[in-house]
């Protein structure tokens, strides 16, 4: 009897792990096996001083990465159409369509990008302008570079390539509907070779008490093995985008 009641209350420990067990909404669940989640939206937690979401945060970015995050919000202020960053020389227009995106996801969305190319070095740029918003893609001929985005002229999203796939920092701004706040970061991540290594933030406003100002975070998770974060999206959000062919039946639209 002492056995059976050992065997049930190991059994009911277990399920009860299970059942307490946070996962990321925005993953599928079978992929999430292998990742220890801290926090999601259901069970925020107090930000801690050390992931405080401020783009200048040590912990999240290096020196020299903010250096070059700030560089690349100046390089784009005077951008407009065939107008390319300092540097760089029109070469015309191409198709194009987003890979993925949660708010982009019909077959038909398609844009055109005008495509500059360097005069000092051998890199390459397609860049989605409109008032106040760009999406850019800059790359080397190795396949290193970033893709950016600007939403009230204030950084919204950027994410970096090595060799042609995504390397390094993945972060999103805090509020793209507060062109003012251009100090903090909403999410924040590092890609190794095409996949998410190590932690992964999310921030949200406070509100645990009416004393507490900043921010919470609303989804924080470990991976310990590098993990196909694209693949196993149940929310799509990439900024790639890939080429359309311009005799496409669904592509086609006026030229800019």
């Amino acid at each position: 009897m002492k056995l059976k009641y050992a065997v049930l209350t190991i059994i009911f420990s277990c399920l009860n792990s299970q059942a307490e067990r946070l996962v990321l909404p925005f993953l599928k669940m079978e992929a999430q096996s292998n990742i220890i989640v801290i926090a999601n939206d259901d069970h925020p937690i107090p930000c801690p001083p050390e992931y405080t979401n401020l783009l200048s945060n040590t912990n999240l970015l290096s020196i020299t990465e903010q250096e070059e995050l700030r560089e690349v919000s100046l390089k784009y202020q005077n951008v407009i159409t065939t107008n390319g960053p300092a540097g760089s020389v029109f070469k015309g227009w191409s198709l194009r369509r987003m890979k993925q995106h949660a708010g982009l996801r019909v077959p038909t969305n398609t844009f055109w990008v005008a495509c500059f190319a360097y005069t000092n070095s051998n890199a390459h740029e397609e860049i989605k302008s409109q008032p106040g918003n760009i999406t850019a893609r800059f790359r080397s001929k190795a396949g290193d570079g970033y893709d950016v985005v600007f939403a009230g002229n204030s950084l919204f999203a950027y994410q970096e390539y090595k060799h042609g796939v995504l390397d390094g920092l993945f972060i999103v701004g805090n509020d793209p509907n507060n062109p003012n706040d251009k100090e903090h970061c909403g999410m924040w991540a590092r890609f190794v070779n095409g996949k998410i290594l190590g932690k992964f933030i999310m921030w949200g406003p406070n509100s645990f008490t009416s004393s507490q100002s900043g921010f919470k975070i609303v989804a924080e998770a470990e991976f310990k093995e590098s993990f196909d974060f694209l693949k196993y999206q149940s929310i799509p959000f990439d900024l790639a985008w890939t080429e359309v062919p311009t005799n496409a039946v669904d592509a086609a639209q006026d030229s800019p």
